[in-house]
């Protein structure tokens, strides 16, 4: 069946629900995020659902009298069937929408898979062709929403009544809400006075310029030019933001060797200027391309200049936007993906890497004004540590190896040639700078290619392979926390089927990262976090440290900080203690560097070096989650200190309950998704190697099952799937399981 979505404000409306189990639980979890008020019918009633805060409780059978005051919705999920019936035809009757619980036959309305970020939902609904398929569409759209969606709306919400009184004119009302909107997602969140003002003042401008037409001698209106990076192949390599700009276009001015797949988003009707610039098939001269640029924003177009790659690396992306800023044209760039690293990344050779490559050069190998073509300073950077990254220099390969050598570049110096992206033959060489001319020549690789020359060039990582290069370096420079052979290669999980839970974030990050290494994923569990009221934190007077114990912790607490329009200097003063190396990297993503951090990642150790470095007078405040451990409390207080523990999220379950079934691992993010799994669940599957992210997480797990477990070496993503990857080697090596903790 189709049915057609409908959205219904819960707000302060009566939701019945027949039924006290974990279904019902689920129910009202997701009902409670949209402010129903729910009352509870069932003769037996799980603890849990009698402890939701707000939710009314009655222990007993459904009754028709309990259709009285009438809901705005009923769920009859109790485990029988008869009485399900009854719910239904009793609702249908006084037109009542009923949902029974695992009979659509039953319904009026179904529960869709749900997307949430503030004021945005998302329902999705297959029809009850596919639940999996639901859940895949959640999921992608998840993806695709900016991370600060929510924030946005918010933003544009307070706008609506500026839009009301900004004209009598529908459509200029129309043009700036887009405008706004537009501007807002280019940005990736909220704009500022500033920035809304100028938005309102170009829609003004716009509106009060004469009218074009084709047959009127009035100058047309100025539109703009928008450089786009393509990447180095495939669509999927263009950012979102880039292709948001080609499907609004009306004007398309292209390269060469750009996937047809790109040219394609672009709006049937847009024009389309194919300007292919490459060695040896120059379509246009740079001089014609800037002025076509200019001449189609001067018709009032909105023209997408898409470009290879990144449009300011050999791309003359810069002379472009000289030009168009001359002549007075609005124009913007969105950065595109390199040749120069992603074309070696795909052949497995890292550009930088620890101990071995600390810098990159990219240089253009084909330049006009020298006599052989090569860079100038080429005696210069042959003696520079590193690697050497050089562009459109496949002809010129031979003069360049000879070059570097001549500079003092010694003859066995790694070095290799890739062709990729959408070269008409992918293929990596390897060899020396004494060798690769010939090894190149007899593979019969074509242009595009990127030269790379340096110790990296000698590496494969797909194949597992860091080489002997990096073992060796790994020894004289002491590195003793590397592992020899330690480098995943793409495949190392091939044949492993992992079960992830955690919040989204940690989720998805989880999933991306084994599925890279040939594992395939089964999200069971997952959390979503939802931000809590930060209404207790500004009650506070001047605390002294501020504690996070996640990344999820400091992103709610610092989305708040802006939500609410303050800034950095509400948190000035105060000194920041994080527990390990990701919530340390989140905090950093925000400007700020953690003056405490643990070589111990758990509540434990935090706690007592944060009672090392604070005075005994200072108020320390925690910013996490509700679900935190009292552990770290517990111990600064038993020391003296003055502790708040402020909740700044919570998670939530998600409904879609995925198999278990058959899984070889099976990962644990926080103690919330082990509760968790065991209530959807109820026990292991079995055979499973469980895999937590740290101690508290640990302790949860043994409370709920004997059976043994890794503890991740980081509380991250990371450190779970690293555990995942360690364990694996282990159980190959031996033939059998890995080592206990």
């Amino acid at each position: 069946m189709t049915c057609f979505p409908v959205f219904v404000d819960l707000s302060g409306r009566l939701v019945l629900i027949a039924g006290g189990g974990k279904v019902a639980l689920r129910k009202l979890e997701k009902l409670r995020e949209y402010g129903a008020v729910c009352h509870v019918v069932a003769p037996a009633v799980d603890e849990a659902v009698r402890k939701m805060p707000g939710v009314t409780v009655t222990e007993r059978s459904f009754r028709p009298s309990d259709l009285l005051p009438r809901p705005e919705l009923v769920i009859a999920a109790t485990n029988d069937r008869s009485v399900n019936r009854e719910i239904s035809d009793l609702c249908r009757i006084r037109h009542i929408p009923v949902n029974v619980v695992d009979d659509p036959e039953l319904c009026t309305f179904f529960f869709p898979a749900l997307v949430r970020q503030g004021r945005l939902s998302v329902g999705i609904s297959t029809g009850g062709a596919s639940p999996a398929a639901g859940a895949y569409l959640r999921e992608a759209v998840a993806e695709a929403l900016p991370e600060a969606m929510d924030e946005i709306l918010d933003y544009l919400a307070d706008r609506r009544p500026e839009i009301r009184c900004f004209s009598d004119n529908g459509t200029e009302r129309a043009a700036v809400s887009r405008a706004l909107l537009e501007a807002c997602l280019d940005k990736g969140g909220p704009l500022s006075e500033e920035e809304t003002a100028a938005i309102y003042e170009a829609v003004r401008r716009d509106a009060a310029a004469p009218a074009a037409d084709d047959n009127d001698s009035t100058e047309k209106r100025v539109g703009s030019v928008m450089l786009v990076g393509a990447g180095c192949g495939r669509a999927d390599l263009c950012t979102v933001r880039g292709q948001r700009y080609l499907r609004t276009c009306t004007a398309l001015v292209y390269d060469d060797l750009i996937d047809p797949a790109l040219i394609a988003m672009a709006p049937e009707q847009a024009e389309r200027h194919y300007v292919g610039k490459r060695e040896g098939c120059h379509a246009a001269s740079q001089e014609t391309i800037n002025q076509l640029l200019i001449e189609l924003a001067k018709a009032g177009h909105k023209v997408v200049r898409l470009k290879g790659g990144d449009p300011f690396i050999f791309g003359r992306g810069g002379e472009e936007l000289a030009a168009l800023s001359s002549a007075g044209i609005r124009a913007g760039v969105v950065p595109g993906i390199t040749s120069a690293a992603a074309i070696p990344a795909e052949a497995g050779i890292p550009v930088t890497y620890r101990g071995i490559s600390r810098g990159v050069h990219i240089m253009t190998a084909h330049t006009a004004d020298t006599p052989d073509g090569l860079p100038e300073d080429l005696d210069t950077l042959a003696a520079l540590e590193g690697t050497l990254v050089f562009l459109m220099g496949l002809r010129a390969l031979p003069v360049l190896a000879e070059r570097l050598m001549a500079a003092g570049k010694p003859a066995e110096t790694p070095a290799a040639v890739i062709s990729g992206g959408n070269a008409g033959k992918t293929q990596a060489v390897r060899g020396t700078l004494g060798t690769i001319t010939a090894e190149t020549a007899v593979s019969g690789i074509r242009a595009p290619a990127v030269i790379v020359v340096g110790d990296v060039a000698a590496m494969d990582l797909f194949k597992g392979q860091a080489g002997d290069l990096f073992a060796n370096e790994a020894r004289k420079r002491g590195m003793s926390s590397v592992v020899e052979g330690s480098h995943p290669s793409a495949n190392c999980l091939a044949g492993i089927r992992v079960g992830v839970t955690g919040t989204e974030g940690t989720a998805r990050t989880q999933c991306r990262l084994l599925e890279s290494m040939g594992a395939e994923t089964r999200r069971l569990a997952v959390l979503k976090v939802r931000n809590l009221p930060m209404n207790p934190f500004w009650e506070t007077r001047h605390p002294h440290w501020l504690v996070f114990t996640s990344a999820n912790g400091v992103r709610s607490f610092f989305r708040q900080l802006k939500r609410e329009g303050r800034s950095l200097q509400n948190v000035e003063g105060r000194h920041f203690a994080v527990i390990g190396e990701a919530t340390g990297r989140a905090l950093m993503a925000c400007g700020i560097r953690a003056d405490v951090m643990p070589t111990v990642y758990t509540s434990e150790a935090l706690a007592l070096t944060l009672a090392e470095k604070a005075r005994p007078r200072d108020e320390i405040i925690l910013l996490r989650s509700a679900k935190g451990s009292p552990v770290l409390r517990d111990i600064l207080e038993e020391r003296g200190f003055t502790v708040r523990d402020i909740a700044v999220y919570d998670t939530v379950p998600e409904e879609i309950k995925t198999s278990a079934e058959d899984l070889d691992y099976l990962t644990f993010a926080s103690a919330g998704g082990v509760e968790l799994f065991f209530r959807q669940y109820g026990c292991l599957p079995e055979g499973v190697r469980c895999v937590c992210i740290g101690e508290v997480t640990a302790c949860a797990l043994e409370r709920c099952t004997e059976a043994s477990y890794l503890i991740a070496d980081e509380i991250s993503a990371e450190g779970l799937v690293n555990a995942v990857v360690r364990d694996v080697r282990r159980s190959k090596a031996a033939g059998g399981v890995g080592d206990d903790r």
